[in-house]
């Protein structure tokens, strides 16, 4: 009987340890998980051409929304946040909102706002070639010299713009590139937060902004991820006035995270901390094709295809800006032979900056994108225009040092060249079938092909607009083995992957795209600039323009090359990138031509 208590007892006293022992544990794993740092970003994105060309509105994002936000962020010291903007939001503050420029100011010198300058303006970076890019960051980097602001090594891109050709374009300017979760859900499985991502052999660190929230030792989330312009207006619903209720939620949100011990840093801080975690293992990233936030509105489709307003011209305003831009590498490649006879350019430098900046300008992306209004769209041609207006005064006043009345010139871009030419004279062309079948979905459509020499060929469409306005251009591929330039790598080429969720969208930011089967295409970009759908189990690539009323007909270029990919892609770049000029006086005029492969001075590839 006493050996049965006592062991009844040992058991009681047993089970009592273990519940105690579990209750402890339990606490623990309570305690540990409640005491996970947290940590809270924001991300403000203010846009001066929110709708590009109303200077009204411009002025009135500044006054009602900008300086609104910088006030409220000088009484709350503790709230940090990084803030992207344009580099020409800064001219225009400079000289017409001296206090909102001085009070922000105050706030990056006092690390509560972590700057975030990617470009000049806000571009569709997509739609075009690197060096766009690389001087949009440079002229930004500039401006913020001269007024002694220091922005940080963080890129965030109007729309979230994603190509994976980034890390070539931004090594050394920057070290983190921040994304939306848009491309990356798009086509692939969740990731964590923090990858790295590679092309054409350098690399750069990504913070997806739709990564996991909750890892292994610390917990993030976000503030505020959005357009700055609505923290405090509800942007065109109250004509970007200050909305107070709006506010009000948005400061609740501050005020919530305050109370559950978030703490407010700054990206490059999140992307320290991720960097130091010993449980952290920084991915790479796999292969995401370009895009946008939205994804499923398009992505470079909804800027270069999509038209949703009733006065859209999007591949027609895209190819406005490639022309000018051609133009004006053709006055900068002047201006450096003009210097090497010897000459002062100083002048001609600044006309230069100023034909660059209304380029930039022009490749805004709220001219084609989502709703524009008429004066977006308008907005590109005017400023294209004024590019335009400073290249011909330019080389008309050079016309004398380049004896121009005398003999013309071929300019090559790529590497500054002038030979001296007569005239040019353009290669016979062969009427011929297309080599490959071509798809066009129209009300009619007319396509003509001609042979150029052996295994080149040219395809003009003109495609009339159908009832319901979606005209398309489809050509078959293989059915893997594509490979393409993303926006940005033009120097370099990718397989396109076949591994993604949905069918790759792509700019085709230089023309070209290998179809596979020996065949490239080039599209040529100063005709008709569209962005492409990789159909993968149809085996088609299209070309899709969603037409308004006013616009009939569809009219497009393209270059069909049979060879390797490499001879297409330098195709494409000699077409488009960096494209060959015939410059010449006509009538005491001088005048502009862009060399195609039509023309006999234009070099085919071997």
């Amino acid at each position: 009987m006493p050996t049965t208590i006592t062991f009844q007892l040992m058991r009681s006293l047993l089970m009592k340890w273990i519940h105690t022992t579990i209750v402890l544990l339990l606490t623990s794993v309570s305690l540990s998980a409640a005491e996970k740092p947290k940590y809270a970003l924001s991300l403000f994105h203010f846009n001066l051409q929110y709708v590009a060309g109303d200077f009204r509105i411009e002025n009135r994002i500044i006054r009602q929304s900008f300086l609104p936000l910088m006030k409220l962020l000088d009484q709350h010291p503790n709230w940090r946040i990084n803030l992207e903007i344009q580099g020409w939001a800064f001219e225009v503050m400079q000289e017409n909102h001296p206090e909102a420029l001085a009070l922000f100011k105050k706030l990056i010198e006092r690390q509560q706002i972590e700057l975030t300058v990617a470009h000049y303006s806000d571009q569709f970076f997509l739609a075009y070639p690197a060096l766009d890019m690389r001087r949009s960051i440079a002229i930004s980097d500039q401006i913020l010299q001269d007024l002694g602001i220091s922005r940080s090594r963080v890129f965030v891109a109007q729309e979230i713009q994603w190509s994976p050709a980034l890390p070539s374009v931004l090594k050394g300017n920057y070290d983190v590139i921040v994304t939306s979760s848009g491309p990356h859900s798009y086509y692939r499985p969740p990731t964590p937060p923090l990858v790295r991502a590679r092309y054409a052999g350098k690399d750069m660190l990504v913070l997806i902004g739709g990564g996991k929230k909750d890892l292994k030792n610390l917990r993030w989330t976000w503030a505020f991820f959005d357009d700055g312009e609505v923290f405090n207006t509800t942007d065109y619903r109250s004509d970007f006035f200050r909305v107070p209720e709006q506010e009000k939620k948005n400061i609740a949100r501050y005020q919530k995270l305050e109370a559950e011990s978030y703490r407010f840093i700054t990206i490059s801080e999140f992307v320290d901390i991720l960097k130091n975690d010993p449980d952290y293992r920084i991915p790479d990233y796999p292969y995401v094709p370009e895009g946008t936030w939205n994804m499923n509105q398009g992505g470079p489709y909804m800027w270069m295809g999509r038209q949703r307003s009733g006065v859209e011209t999007d591949g027609f305003t895209r190819a406005i800006c490639y022309r000018t831009r051609g133009r004006v590498l053709l006055a900068e490649r002047v201006v450096e032979y003009i210097e090497k006879l010897g000459q002062r350019i100083q002048e001609l430098r600044e006309w230069l900056l100023k034909a660059w900046k209304h380029l930039l300008l022009s490749e805004v992306s709220d001219s084609s994108g989502w709703t524009p209004l008429l004066i977006e769209v308008r907005y590109t041609e005017d400023e294209a225009h004024k590019a335009d207006l400073i290249v011909d005064t330019m080389l008309q006043n050079l016309a004398d040092a380049l004896k121009l009345h005398q003999t013309g010139y071929i300019v090559t871009t790529r590497d500054g060249r002038l030979q001296p030419v007569g005239q040019i004279k353009s290669r016979r062309l062969q009427p011929d079938a297309p080599p490959v079948p071509v798809f066009v979905r129209a009300e009619s459509a007319r396509i003509t092909c001609k042979r150029i020499a052996k295994g080149l060929w040219v395809l003009d469409i003109e495609a009339q607009r159908p009832d319901d306005g979606a005209v398309e251009i489809a050509f078959p591929t293989a059915e893997s083995g594509l490979i393409y330039s993303p926006p940005g790598g033009e120097e370099a080429q990718v397989e396109i992957p076949t591994d993604t969720k949905r069918d790759p969208i792509l700019a085709l930011a230089s023309g070209w795209i290998y179809l596979g089967n020996g065949m490239n295409l080039i599209k040529d970009t100063y005709v008709e600039h569209l962005a492409a759908t990789w159909k993968r189990e149809q085996q088609r690539l299209v070309f899709r323009e969603e037409m308004n009323e006013n616009e009939p007909a569809l009219k497009m270029r393209f270059y069909l090359l049979q060879g390797q990919p490499l001879q297409g892609r330098k195709l494409a770049n000699a077409l488009n990138v960096w494209p060959t000029y015939y410059l010449f006086s006509l009538n005491g005029k001088i005048k502009t031509r862009r060399l195609r492969p039509e023309d006999k001075p234009f070099l085919l590839p071997q």
